[in-house]
């Protein structure tokens, strides 16, 4: 019985609800394919229980089909006085020379290191050898979804907001205005509070409560009597957006009139100017109005928040170490909206409490980004990281657990430059290539299974599958790779705004090397049976279709087409018996080494085939390797050809907002005549 991919991602039927990105994904394997022993590494023998025993190297020909950049690591000297120091703010001399190809001894001589060759085959041996999942973030992601019309707006605004209360009964008896939506603005789970630094430990002081209010919202007209006006989100914020002032506190919660009329709020307000004063007055409290600004949508933001002072007579809460990195980490991305960092002894802020009244999270606006309850990690199935198991790919290239470690058996030299018949370089100076987008695996549409049988069904925004999905009904889509996009022009790499650039924090510097240069480097083996050195042949050579092209990525710039490389090989292996039998041959070490012939090499890759087609049940279903789905996925993710460049672009920003749900690789081109 062929195993099914569980949970497996459905594929859209409505052509509004399809994605499209420079990436996709190579499932997760249904099971890990191990390795039972270990090859002696100390013996020199050519054959070892049932496998044959290789030693050689692997001569390679890597030709760049589009231009290609590896940046080369500061120098010592660079790193000492410039190290701490970001792009932006290095001058032109000290950008362009953070721009250079990676190089050994002469800087106009690109090399492409061996780490970065070693990390792009292996990362493919353990995908075509269903090796172990291994290489997954066990953080929480962080994320804010307050105008989120998915599942996931759903499950955020609950835990800031409570349930909808219009499901209540009793609330429904008072329901004059048949609204959809009615909500505790906030939940009474959310306060606010003052950040205390006491020894090495951060802490929150809870701001004191008031008719059962940490906090209050103040009308942005009535906040402008007491010269708090709206403030520009797109600035930075100061001392200024921090604002004493004195309020009559509300007594209760009231429902104020929106323009949405599907959306109710339930709120303590302050909404008349008699009732907020800059100077103390009888009945009035003392608070902080903290400043926030209009972030988009049809709706402007109109009210402020007001934090009563802290209250010394409650119990500090202690702030978990890891609650304190988790929200450092996520204040330090860069999102392009300014956020009012938490850092200093007193800055004011709101926090959530669970039902036992533990620390959730906290932030600096009331509608704060949260984290999942769950890592990445758990949406990996345990029995697909198992450390006490060794897939091929740690057989071949070593590992280091916890309780153990295994030197690998295979060594990449760098690759140097062979022939340039035109020249090397694409540009004559560094260029700024176009923004890059940092991987986003919060955009959860994409990155994790949405599968119907598991009733998350990828046509329907409000049933998809999130991060705080249970992990039994969603796994990670698997290996995120980025299609080949054909021939790249320097039009598709460089930026062409220079207004953008000059008043850009986030462009960088690059100076590529052109399509056309071919490099040359051996892989080195020792020891590797049959089936392991079959793996290596196998993801140097790509045994598809025959009348397919195949290629690799290396390199910076992939989402844009950058860094493919076409790959040719020739296996050579040692002779061991002749090996030992002199030392010298000529002016050189005697090697004894021959030339594999073509046909042995075939048979080495067909044996890692069927090792693998026997261990995941395969072998008696399909008529090869390569016509298993995983396998048929993975292949066209390395097609020469990509199957359209609209649809291996980069979503906009306004077309997020709908939820829309990325394709597997094999329906990448139906998607494309539905959607024409």
């Amino acid at each position: 019985m062929i195993p099914e991919m569980i949970p497996e991602h459905s594929n859209l039927k409505s052509k509004d609800r399809i994605s499209h990105a420079p990436y996709n994904f190579i499932p997760l394997p249904e099971k890990v394919v191990t390795v039972d022993s270990n090859v002696d590494q100390d013996a020199y023998s050519t054959n070892q229980e049932e496998h044959t025993i290789h030693t050689g190297y692997i001569e390679c020909k890597m030709t760049t089909e589009t231009p290609l950049y590896i940046r080369c690591p500061m120098s010592t000297s660079f790193f000492s006085e410039h190290g701490d120091k970001k792009f932006y703010e290095l001058d032109v001399d000290r950008k362009n020379e953070r721009a250079r190809f990676f190089h050994l001894e002469n800087k106009n001589c690109p090399v492409i290191p061996g780490s970065s060759l070693r990390g792009m085959v292996r990362t493919l041996v353990e995908i075509a050898g269903y090796g172990k999942m291994q290489w997954v973030s066990d953080k929480n992601l962080v994320y804010r979804a307050v105008g989120d019309t998915s599942s996931l707006g759903d499950y955020y605004r609950t835990k800031l907001l409570g349930k909808n209360k219009i499901n209540d009964t009793e609330t429904n008896k008072e329901n004059k205005n048949n609204v959809k939506y009615f909500f505790d603005y906030p939940s009474a789970n959310v306060r606010a509070g003052y950040l205390k630094k006491k020894g090495s430990n951060w802490y929150i002081q809870p701001a004191r409560k008031i008719n059962g209010e940490t906090f209050v919202h103040i009308e942005y007209n009535v906040a402008q009597t007491v010269n708090c006006g709206k403030r520009n989100f797109k600035q930075g914020y100061n001392k200024k957006d921090i604002v004493e002032i004195f309020i009559n506190p509300p007594r209760n919660r009231v429902v104020p009139k929106r323009s949405n009329k599907n959306l109710a709020l339930e709120l303590a307000v302050v909404h008349e100017e008699s009732y907020i004063s800059q100077n103390k007055k009888e009945g009035f409290e003392k608070a902080v109005i903290v400043r926030s600004g209009h972030m988009g949508g049809k709706t402007e933001k109109h009210m402020h928040c007001a934090i009563y002072e802290a209250d010394p007579d409650e119990e500090l809460i202690l702030i978990p170490n890891q609650i304190r990195s988790l929200y450092s980490e996520d204040k330090d991305i860069s999102r392009g909206i300014p956020s009012r960092p938490l850092t200093e002894d007193g800055d004011p802020l709101f926090y959530l409490v669970d039902e036992n009244e533990n620390l959730v999270f906290f932030g600096p606006t009331m509608m704060f980004r949260l984290p999942y309850d769950e890592s990445i990690i758990s949406f990996v199935p345990e029995e697909l990281r198992k450390e006490d198991e060794i897939d091929i790919a740690e057989a071949i290239f070593g590992y280091t657990h916890e309780k153990n470690s295994l030197a690998g058996r295979i060594s990449f030299t760098d690759a140097r430059v062979e022939s340039a018949k035109d020249g090397i370089w694409l540009t004559k100076e560094p260029i700024h290539p176009k923004i890059l987008s940092s991987p986003k695996p919060t955009c959860f549409q994409h990155y994790l299974v949405q599968d119907s049988k598991q009733n998350h069904n990828p046509n329907n925004k409000f049933e998809l599958a999130h991060y705080a999905t249970p992990s039994n009904e969603t796994v990670i889509r698997g290996h995120k790779m980025y299609w080949n996009r054909g021939e790249v022009d320097l039009k598709d790499i460089k930026e062409l705004d220079d207004e953008n650039i000059e008043n850009s924090k986030s462009h960088t510097k690059i100076r590529p090397i052109k399509p056309g240069i071919t490099f040359s480097f051996r892989i080195y083996f020792e020891n590797l049976r049959d089936f392991e050195l079959g793996a290596i042949l196998w993801v140097l050579t790509i045994p598809g279709k025959k009348e397919t092209e195949y290629r690799h990525k290396l390199g910076m710039g992939k989402p844009y087409g950058m860094g493919t490389v076409k790959i040719l090989s020739e296996l050579y292996k040692t002779q061991r018996t002749e090996r030992y039998q002199k030392l010298f041959e000529k002016d050189s070490w005697f090697e004894a080494v021959q030339k594999v012939p073509e046909e042995s090499r075939n048979s080495l890759i067909k044996t890692f085939e069927e090792y693998v087609l026997v261990q995941i049940k395969y072998n008696t279903e399909v008529n090869s390797f390569s016509e298993i789905k995983r396998i048929e996925m993975l292949l066209k993710m390395m097609e020469w050809e990509e199957p359209s460049t609209k649809l291996t672009e980069y979503l906009q920003i306004n077309e997020f907002r709908q939820r829309p749900v990325l394709p597997d690789p094999l329906n990448i081109r139906s998607t494309m005549k539905q959607k024409n």
